[in-house]
């Protein structure tokens, strides 16, 4: 099954070619919005970045975004959009066409597309949903790949089993709390998604972590659906409940973030007045909300970049690690860094 081609995709979303061009391209051009509509659609109707759309056996990686049943925190986010951009750069350097495919819990089984995946030269995984639940389907799915590597970007759930490219969830939501209580704030509420990866866990873990060694108050958990208009019904029916807010917010990612801060807004809450908010991501969207966001900075391009560098040596050595117990695995963190903006005021 040979995966969409740029005019097909320009015909589906009603926009020109050469503004599908420029978006998959990653050149100047196009609005961010239609940037990430195009990206985000070619992932999942499996778009080959080559002339033609067409599969070529030997030289073609592919990237697989996985969406679990139940946990759906990629589905929310341009995040992997941004590993996808960095994934492509990388992988034509290095002379590599890129196929993208969409899969959700329980397609690992379907023929058609493990047949398809088999023929690629090697696979980035983008595990932001994988769950503990789900580690018995990636065994039998590696067990499906002979001789097609793997490294999965954006968890360390199968650190023991391929190579893996996160970021430092831990350090960065630590570093977020820390620069909280730095500016004064005492009482630090914790908006935390429903939904549990380990991504979450360990964000979660940071900023109990740091509040616990400056001797602070455990945060206040506040939960709320992943989707942004979920998080927004539940922080809003969270809100009409408690009207004594705490000093600061610290928010699991951007996009609930954003969900939030317009709630506090219907609420006449000010923002950084009577209440700051910390993200954790750094989307593009953060500079345009109002105030704009202080957040985490992940490096998202950077990891799709990575991953293709570790994704070709393997490739260039004929190595397999999840087909033998022999090679030595890679498991790499990439660091992260606040933004400072306009959210957060000191006290």
């Amino acid at each position: 099954m040979a995966g969409i081609t740029a005019k097909e995709l320009a015909k589906k979303l009603g926009i020109s070619p050469s503004a599908v061009s420029l978006a998959l391209n990653d050149k100047p051009g196009v609005s961010q919005h239609t940037r990430n509509l195009v990206l985000e659609t070619a992932m999942q109707l499996g778009y080959s970045k080559n002339s033609s759309g067409a599969f070529h056996t030997g030289k073609t990686v592919c990237f697989i975004r996985y969406g679990g049943t139940v946990i759906t925190a990629a589905e929310h986010t341009s995040f992997s959009s941004f590993v996808l951009q960095g994934v492509e750069a990388r992988a034509t350097e290095l002379g590599y066409n890129t196929q993208v495919r969409y899969l959700n819990a329980g397609d690992m089984y379907n023929r058609q597309t493990v047949e398809f995946i088999r023929q690629a030269a090697g696979v980035v995984f983008l595990g932001t949903d994988l769950t503990p639940s789900q580690l018995p389907e990636m065994e039998q799915f590696f067990s499906l790949l002979d001789n097609c590597p793997v490294v999965v970007v954006d968890s360390f759930l199968l650190k023991n089993r391929v190579d893996c490219i996160g970021n430092d969830s831990f350090g960065g939501a630590k570093l977020a709390a820390e620069h909280l209580l730095q500016c004064g704030h005492t009482q630090i509420g914790y908006i935390r998604a429903r939904q549990r990866i380990l991504n979450f866990c360990c964000r979660e873990e940071g900023v109990c972590s740091a509040l616990a060694e400056a001797g602070a108050q455990p945060p206040v958990f506040i939960d709320v659906d992943v989707s942004s208009e979920g998080a927004f019904r539940d922080f809003d029916s969270w809100l009409g409940k408690h009207p004594h807010l705490p000093d600061a917010l610290f928010v699991e990612n951007d996009i609930i973030a954003a969900a939030v801060m317009r709630v506090l807004k219907l609420h006449r809450c000010r923002i950084p007045e009577d209440i700051s908010v910390i993200g954790f991501d750094d989307i593009p969207m953060c500079e345009m909300l109002d105030p704009p966001l202080t957040t985490v900075h992940l490096c998202k391009w950077e990891l799709g970049t990575l991953a293709m560098d570790h994704l070709h040596r393997r490739i260039t050595a004929g190595q397999v690690p999840h087909r033998t117990n022999s090679l030595p695995l890679v498991s790499s963190t990439l660091s992260t860094y606040l933004v400072s903006r306009n959210s957060v005021k000191k006290r």
